[in-house]
């Protein structure tokens, strides 16, 4: 009985073996660098108090950075000033102050 079940297993096991799929060649195989493609997302300004020069970041979805980091602004892929990411810091909303340039509610920091 156990030299069936063994002769039995082993049957299975060397049969789904060779019906493994191959592993696709890797760039290293064929000769290629990989390319790989990367996009930055940054956050959205939702509130901006030009008075005490200092916006609100929404970071839904995105790894808010530490309190002091500082992140450029951009506007329909221009760079438009620099914020610093201050306290306070909440679950998905960061307060930064505005450094440098001319901040709208909308622009993008990264």
């Amino acid at each position: 009985m156990k030299l069936t079940l063994s002769i039995l297993l082993l049957a299975v096991l060397t049969g789904c073996a060779t019906k493994l799929a191959l592993p696709a060649k890797t760039p290293a195989d064929t000769g290629k660098k990989p390319t790989v493609q990367l996009t930055v997302s940054g956050a959205k300004i939702i509130h901006f108090d030009a008075k005490l020069k200092f916006v609100v970041l929404d970071y839904r979805s995105r790894v808010m950075p530490a309190i002091g980091t500082r992140l450029a602004v951009y506007r329909d892929g221009q760079r438009v000033g620099e914020v610093q990411i201050t306290d306070p810091v909440r679950v998905n909303l960061a307060t930064a102050d505005i450094l440098t340039g001319e901040v709208r509610i909308g622009d993008e920091a990264r």
